[in-house]
């Protein structure tokens, strides 16, 4: 279950470092069509599908489950826009339905939190496939009782999908123990990509997260014309020996830019999917 979590978090061009509850208002840096959700009007949704293996310690697929999940864009405001999440678990030829799940997200992609700093942005660079993009750098700043997160975005405001790059670090309040690192960076511009027959523009992005238990490593694809973003993704997790845990595929389902009318087909039981990835 944490990887199939993980991987809707990512489909919303997400690394979450720390979770937090809903903030009062704050000025937010980015604009909502820079977020991989704010270009689209509430009702617009998306639904993927995760499976993952889990690997025992032989190295044998130990387990299989398969999650469905719909996302939806509910509402955007001034700094920051809701989603609600509903999800389905398949496992053992048993299925787990979840209750409707909402987070509110600011323009930046983090959950939004009480005490989030937001630095001044600088002038930056990232290279994509040999493709020097100059972009601007923002750093965020936020704590919990948990403990701290600092966050560097690398923006651009005209090359899609926007937000390039993303360093973050999690430490104890402290800040003499790391808990986590992430780097999500792209890997390639406007490749091909077909979904529902048509070629789309897509970029690949490479996440890295390692914590003292292990490492979690996704690629994925892409689609800025997609509500969320993310179209298709595979992951691995490996332990701190390097020992194979778990992966993941995930897949694009089905999306609309309208209110989806029958949320009742829940592992297409009940109707036929309209968009499917080829």
């Amino acid at each position: 279950m944490r990887i199939a979590i993980s991987s809707i978090g990512l489909a919303v061009w997400v690394t979450a470092l720390l979770s937090y509850p809903a903030a009062a208002q704050q000025v937010s840096a980015l604009s909502a069509e820079l977020h991989p959700w704010g270009k689209f009007e509430p009702g617009a949704w998306k639904r993927i599908l995760v499976t993952t293996e889990t690997f025992n310690e032989h190295g044998t697929i130990a387990s299989t489950n398969a999650t469905l999940s719909t996302t939806a864009l509910t509402d955007i405001g001034n700094d920051s826009l809701t989603l609600e999440t509903q999800a389905c678990v398949e496992m053992a030829g048993k299925r787990f339905e979840s209750e409707p799940q909402t987070v509110q997200q600011g323009f930046h992609g983090e959950v939004r939190a009480p005490n989030l700093k937001i630095k001044d942005s600088s002038a930056g660079e990232v290279e994509i496939d040999g493709r020097k993009i100059p972009c601007r750098a923002l750093k965020l700043e936020s704590a919990n009782s948990a403990g701290k997160s600092f966050t560097t975005i690398y923006y651009s405001d005209s090359v899609a999908p926007h937000i390039l790059k993303r360093i973050g670090k999690t430490t104890d309040l402290e800040g003499k123990t790391v808990l986590s690192e992430t780097t999500a960076e792209l890997l390639t511009l406007e490749m091909p990509y077909k979904i529902d027959g048509e070629t789309r523009s897509a970029a690949h992005l490479k996440t890295v997260q390692k914590t003292p238990k292990g490492t979690v490593v996704t690629l994925a694809v892409l689609c800025p014309g997609i509500p969320g973003g993310i179209v298709a993704h595979s992951s691995k997790e490996l332990d701190a020996n390097g020992r194979l845990v778990r992966h993941g595929i995930l897949e694009l389902v089905d999306y609309g830019l309208t209110p989806e009318n029958d949320r009742a087909g829940v592992f297409g039981r009940d109707r036929a999917k309209r968009h499917r990835t080829r």
